[in-house]
This record gives C-alpha cells, sequence and structure tokens, in this order.
C-alpha cells in the first residue's frame, strides 16, 4: 500500500510591485486576444507574408540582377522573414513570462491580476 500523498502547499504571495502589475494585465490583455477570431485571421494573414518571403528568398537569383541587387534582394527576404516570425512569437513569449511571474508570485493561473 502506497503512503497518503501530502500535497505541496503553493508558495506564499509576495507583494506585487506596479511593474509586476502592469505584466499580469498585459499577459491577461494579450491570453484574450489570442483566444479571438481576429487573431487567428491576422495570424493567418502573417503566416501568408511569411510563406511569401521564403519563396522570394529560395527562388534563384536573376540573371539580368547584379550581385549587389541579389544580395538586398535576399537581405530584404531574410529581414522580413525575422519579422514576420517575431510579430507572431511576442504573445507566445509574454504568456510564458506571465507564466514564470505568476509562478514567482504565488499565483496560480486561476488567480486574477490582484
Amino acid at each position: 500500500m502506497e503512503p497518503p500523498q501530502r500535497s505541496v502547499p503553493p508558495p506564499p504571495r509576495r507583494e506585487i510591485s506596479s511593474e509586476q502589475r502592469a505584466e499580469l494585465r498585459t499577459a491577461d490583455a494579450i491570453r484574450e486576444l489570442v483566444l479571438t477570431k481576429g487573431w487567428k485571421v491576422y495570424c493567418a494573414i502573417l503566416q501568408a507574408h511569411l510563406q511569401a518571403k521564403r519563396n522570394e528568398f529560395e527562388t534563384p537569383a536573376e540573371r539580368e540582377l547584379d550581385g549587389i541587387a541579389q544580395v538586398l534582394r535576399s537581405e530584404s527576404a531574410k529581414g522580413a522573414i525575422m519579422g514576420l516570425r517575431l510579430a507572431l512569437s511576442i504573445p507566445e513569449g509574454i504568456l510564458a513570462n506571465d507564466e514564470i511571474l505568476r509562478g514567482q508570485l504565488g499565483l496560480g493561473k486561476e488567480d486574477d491580476e490582484p
């Protein structure tokens, strides 16, 4: 027979600074945003742009362009790809930081922002 399991109490709540409150409010707003239909449509648009830039980057260089023009086209596509990826990843990063902050403050996911 297994010994009874002890439940581990959550860490005690710590005092929350105004900056931490702002972070929690931002995460709550982002959490609501990513659940909307509009956000899903926006992500689909960004994904389409991202795929177009990937296709542009992978297209063989045109023979009529000189070397500098080819490099500029390539660098432009890479910059756009990086920017689109960043735009898509920002909400995920905010929500990941929110989990960490809530853990440090002794707040659960179900706890409202204090």
